[in-house]
């Protein structure tokens, strides 16, 4: 008996060990979030000592590793901005530029729908034609002004370290 019971309790007892040892770990990352003093020790929760110098690291590692400036300018330029131009064009045709000119005296008896929708026609293919270059000064300027890195990093320095607390113990 002595033996079945010691074979039960024995996962039982490691199993309640490693959770506890688990849940100090994660206490310990986050707590104590300011320093205390214990003798002559300096003692803070891993995370809060070292949130700038993880951010920096992370970052450097997301931008090089998982999310590269050029992988962002390809679906940039993956864009497709037809529809978008499309309606667009119709949107300036017939809300802003038509009822002017048919406010316009003597000429405005000359604009009917069948003109404004050539004007339309026009409108959108001359934005069509412009979209391909359009893409490539946005991708270019995203590009020169953008840092990734800097903005990953000022993010996760930035993170709420209780929001971080609850996250990694709802995933532990």
């Amino acid at each position: 008996m002595n033996t079945t019971l010691l074979l039960i309790l024995t996962p039982l007892i490691t199993a309640g060990i490693g959770w506890l040892t688990n849940w100090v770990a994660i206490q310990m990352l986050f707590h104590p979030r300011v320093p205390m003093r214990v003798f002559f020790w300096k003692w803070q929760g891993l995370i809060p000592r070292r949130q700038q110098q993880l951010a920096a690291e992370s970052a450097e590692i997301i931008e090089r590793e998982i999310l590269q400036q050029h992988m962002i300018l390809h679906e940039i330029r993956k864009i497709e901005l037809g529809p978008y131009l499309q309606d667009a064009a119709h949107t300036i045709v017939w809300e802003r530029i038509g009822p002017q000119l048919r406010a316009i005296p003597l000429l405005g008896g000359f604009i009917n729908d069948s003109t404004l929708a050539k004007f339309e026609v026009i409108a959108a293919a001359s934005m069509q034609e412009e979209a391909g270059p359009l893409m490539e000064k946005v991708a270019t300027q995203f590009e020169a002004s953008v840092n990734l890195k800097q903005m990953i990093e000022e993010n996760i320095a930035a993170f709420d370290l209780d929001r971080l607390e609850t996250i990694v113990n709802h995933v532990a």
